[in-house]
């Protein structure tokens, strides 16, 4: 089911947007097999708290498997497939995501089913283990997100 949140799934031109530091730009392609989408990890976890914060979570563990990244988008028609991540017994996976770089068309969020429409420097939530998610295909430019994961202990939800 869908996860019940106290606030709103996405928090519009989040402050914090613009100061996010990339350290990595080093990009791996993703195995999906979708052309045009790709990840750096981030090895750094500043405002991390800060983008939780906006959604009255206050996790205390990095997710461990990819942690915070970057996730690219940068070929005509690129998207991410409907798809859940995993998370470790007794855990929820949180992502707190904030759109960069967002193209012309395209490149919004789907979260069970529903399409968010996303600007530039919006903040949004996603449980990926336990919601469906993805997003809609882009056209003429690229998406750039900046993802904080997270793990929270189910009990503290």
């Amino acid at each position: 089911g869908e996860m019940k949140c106290r606030k709103d799934r996405v928090f519009k031109n989040w402050q914090h947007a613009r100061h996010l530091e990339i350290t990595n730009q080093e990009f791996i392609y993703n195995t999906s097999g979708i052309k045009g989408r790709s990840y750096a990890k981030q090895d750094t976890t500043k405002y991390f708290k800060e983008a939780f914060k906006e959604f009255d979570l206050f996790p205390d563990q990095v997710e461990d498997r990819l942690g915070v990244m970057l996730l690219k988008h940068d070929e005509e028609g690129a998207y991410t497939q409907i798809h859940r991540d995993p998370a470790p017994v007794g855990y929820v996976h949180a992502r707190a995501n904030v759109m960069l770089k967002k193209p012309p068309v395209g490149g919004d969020a789907i979260i069970n089913g529903k399409v968010f429409v996303l600007e530039e420097n919006d903040l949004w939530l996603i449980f990926p283990n336990i919601e469906d998610h993805g997003s809609t295909a882009i056209e003429g430019g690229e998406r750039l997100i900046y993802s904080f994961g997270a793990l929270i202990n189910e009990k503290k939800l």
